[in-house]
């Protein structure tokens, strides 16, 4: 069952247990194992504030476990929680985002989209609707009904993903509306970008200040 039996629009966080060595593997070298896991719950805690701000339900997939510190602070946020189903991220998706009613799959690595972006993905007339992001990827996917096509044979974690995915749309005749562009904080070098933006949360501000050099 999805963790939402309501028919209106909904907001899937796609997230996983902050577990070091486990998640944000690629800021290892900038923040090592401990600092990437701590900057990942960060990260988490910043995408649900924003999330909940749209108004929208908020729910959570969760990879690795529903037990645990950081899943009870999910709940105890008043989030209801699955665990993510096994496979490649667009087997993910299709759980997280299976209906009815319009599902929006967030993830966690850009902390920096405003939360009336949601609402304009919950709004948009057409079947399929992305939040494309710097990197090629995109940092939202929104559908209503469940559309396989975009999820299937997709180059994951490329600068070609959204390509191939509007690609995949295109071939099945199926309608895409585009949501303002981010970036996704996932890469040694974007972490100084972060911390240089103005709209940057102030305790992941914080964290990168007591972590990264000055320049």
């Amino acid at each position: 069952m999805s963790p939402f039996d309501t028919d209106e629009p909904a907001v899937i966080v796609l997230t996983k247990q902050p577990r070091p060595g486990r998640v944000k593997t690629r800021l290892v070298p900038a923040l090592g194992e401990e600092g990437a896991a701590a900057f990942h719950s960060l990260l988490v805690e910043s995408t649900l504030e924003r999330a909940l701000a749209s108004g929208l339900p908020v729910g959570v997939s969760l990879g690795g476990g529903l037990e645990g510190p950081f899943a009870e602070l999910l709940r105890g946020m008043g989030l209801p929680l699955e665990e993510q189903t096994s496979g490649d991220l667009g087997a993910r998706l299709r759980h997280a985002l299976r209906g009815p009613g319009r599902r929006i799959a967030l993830g966690t690595d850009c902390p920096l989209f405003d939360p009336a972006w949601l609402r304009l993905a919950a709004e948009a007339e057409a079947p399929v609707a992305f939040g494309p992001s710097d990197d090629g990827g995109y940092w939202t996917v929104a559908v209503d009904p469940p559309q396989d096509a975009v999820f299937t044979d997709i180059p994951w974690s490329t600068e070609e993903t959204l390509a191939v995915s509007l690609a995949r749309a295109e071939e099945a005749g199926i309608p895409v509306a585009l949501l303002p562009r981010c970036y996704d904080v996932d890469e040694p070098p974007t972490l100084t970008r972060l911390r240089a933006d103005p709209r940057c949360p102030l305790p992941l501000r914080a964290f990168l200040d007591a972590r990264l050099p000055t320049a």
